[in-house]
């Protein structure tokens, strides 16, 4: 099982900074957009909100799809993130009204999370790629926070956890777990400044990657306990199996979902001084 979770580790890293750096941005749109679309399929179809039958259940995941491709850029058209809004609860509505049988308004306010909040979350990653100056640089920060505060809060847990953080959620999660988690992303996130100021001849602000490193980190844990609660509620263990020994699309970028998109908002209230 551990060889299986390292491998798929090492091919997904290999993959993802040629996507993030060396290909077109339409390539990691492409990317992203599949991940939502195969997500939108486990938060509806795993879980049994929706039959995977029914044909709710795949115009969410097309709709999810379709999300990095209107709000991935920097400076995207709002209208067309309300028009896709607007299509996607009149589809359910309308399907709702007549398909009651097969969709209730449990699963359309579930849908609306699946397939329009959290693709857009985790379309932050694009819009962080495309801020100008510095957004090359930075996209790394919030994947690097999560990596790091997952690590460190496995060993820390392994160490010295006794009181568990939430066991109805996520059993092996420890108090000390977490903490030492949201130690070692702040080291992580004030070290990878220095060093790309180092590597790059910038003057990125060390303070905010401190700041970020404990919220960001904070936040990513969060994600992680959030996804797990949706998977207790649903009696799962996996969202899915796209990712040999990880699991499903949220089983992977949980916290990267909830940390990208607390780092966009920092970058877009704290740049100035970044």
């Amino acid at each position: 099982m551990m060889k299986t979770r390292v491998i798929t580790a090492v091919v997904a890293i290999g993959a993802f900074i040629p996507l993030l750096f060396l290909l077109p941005t339409v390539c990691l749109q492409i990317v992203l957009a599949f991940f939502c679309g195969v997500g939108a399929y486990e938060l509806l179809g795993e879980t049994k909100i929706v039959d995977k039958k029914c044909p709710f259940l795949y115009f969410s995941c097309i709709v999810a799809a379709v999300v990095p491709f209107i709000v991935g850029a920097s400076g995207y058209n709002t209208k067309y993130l309300y028009l896709l809004a607007w299509i996607y609860m009149f589809g359910a509505f309308l399907y709702g009204v007549l398909k009651k049988d097969q969709v209730n308004f449990n699963a359309i306010a579930k849908g609306i999370f699946a397939s329009l909040m959290v693709p857009y979350m985790f379309s932050a990653v694009l819009r962080i790629i495309n801020t100008p100056v510095y957004g090359k640089y930075l996209v790394l920060l919030p994947w690097i926070c999560v990596w790091v505060c997952d690590s460190t809060a496995l060993f820390v847990g392994k160490a010295i956890g006794k009181t568990k953080l939430a066991p109805e959620i996520s059993p092996k999660k420890t108090v000390a777990g977490s903490v030492g988690g949201l130690i070692g992303a702040i080291i992580a996130c004030a070290l990878y400044v220095i060093i790309v100021n180092a590597a790059f001849d910038l003057s990125l602000n060390i303070v905010p990657a401190l700041i970020f490193g404990a919220v960001g980190s904070t936040a990513g844990q969060l994600g992680d306990l959030a996804f797990s609660l949706i998977k207790r509620e649903s009696a799962l263990k996996d969202y899915g199996k796209i990712f040999p020994g990880h699991g499903g699309v949220y089983d992977r970028f949980d916290s990267i979902t909830f940390a990208a998109s607390f780092f966009e908002i920092f970058c877009l209230y704290i740049y100035s001084i970044i």
